[in-house]
């Protein structure tokens, strides 16, 4: 006779348990597995987002930080030195902003504005000036779109065309500033040592302004981004502009990621997806029209699919004695 305090114990789960655990066990992992790539995919687009814009915001330093420096000796003298009649500002430097590829400044159209003006590099070739830090140099940066030739293996199609933003630096003992004092300034804008900064900057806006405040009237110093040290400087009475720095030079760079620049710097043309962007904007100095165009751009970059960034700020010219 069996003991009533015993009974038989169960061998085992039945098959529809096992099932039915199994299942369980494989939807949870499913979300583990789908959390895990999530976030792995979040991390990985946002550490390829700082990476991708690094280049670009290192550039971007290097341009602001180089405008300030900038310099003019701005002296006064009279007009004529064998029939003077007044006193007008002078200086043998020179600070000029214009469109990007029109002559004298070089560049690709359509990629904004260029920037040539002197300042202290202490950039020689001659052992004699080393440890000159304060020697003066001339220094440039424009944008040009360039096709460049892969590597010996490769094929044509293994061609590479890019955005790149160009510093050009004269050395201190090849400057012609002073023996080129033409308002164009075209023999010294050209220098030997010019070198890529930074791909994929695909616009540069460069607003030479006489307050960082936004008044009713426009605190631009020109009717258009372009800015010439040198023009009309002979005028009586003489512009604000003459031989004179401006106080303020708001500089805007807008960089696209690699990704899309694989995607639309696929020949030697610059792609209507990147350059039409632009189309129109960035025509006029007008602080509303700058902010309207920078907005508009932001719509149209997006629109066509394009991964962007864009860096502003407002740098003060220090040598700048302009009211």
């Amino acid at each position: 006779m069996k003991s009533p305090f015993f009974s038989k114990s169960r061998a085992g789960f039945t098959i529809l348990e096992v099932m039915v655990a199994s299942a369980v066990f494989i939807m949870l992992l499913g979300l583990l597995l789908s959390t895990i790539s999530q976030t792995s995919t979040v991390t990985r687009r946002a550490t390829e987002k700082v990476s991708a814009f690094q280049g670009a915001r290192s550039a971007f330093e290097l341009i602001t930080s180089k405008l300030s420096q900038a310099t003019m000796n701005s002296y006064w003298d009279y007009d004529s030195p064998t029939t003077p009649t007044k006193y007008i500002r002078k200086s043998e430097l020179h600070f000029v902003v214009g469109p990007a590829g029109q002559a004298p400044l070089p560049g690709t159209s359509g990629t904004g504005q260029a920037v040539f003006f002197q300042a202290p590099g202490g950039v020689t070739g001659t052992s004699t000036y080393n440890g000159m830090d304060n020697l003066l140099n001339a220094y440039g940066y424009y944008i040009e779109y360039q096709q460049e030739s892969g590597l010996p293996f490769q094929n044509s199609a293994s061609n590479t065309s890019r955005y790149r933003l160009i510093q050009s630096i004269v050395k201190t003992e090849d400057l012609r500033v002073y023996t080129d004092n033409s308002t164009s300034g075209s023999t010294w804008i050209s220098g030997d040592n010019s070198a890529v900064v930074a791909e994929n900057i695909v616009y540069m806006a460069i607003w030479p302004r006489k307050a960082a405040s936004e008044d009713s009237t426009g605190s631009a110093l020109t009717t258009s981004f372009a800015y010439n040290s040198r023009l009309n400087s002979s005028d009586n009475p003489q512009p604000d502009t003459a031989n004179q720095l401006p106080p303020m030079v708001q500089v805007t760079m807008v960089a696209i990621d690699e990704t899309s620049a694989v995607r639309f710097c696929t020949s030697s043309t610059a792609p209507t997806q990147i350059s039409g962007a632009f189309s129109g904007l960035f025509s006029t100095s007008s602080v509303a029209q700058f902010d309207a165009d920078l907005d508009t751009l932001t719509q149209k970059l997006t629109a066509n699919g394009v991964n962007f960034r864009i860096f502003t700020t407002i740098v003060p010219m220090r040598e700048s004695k302009m009211q």
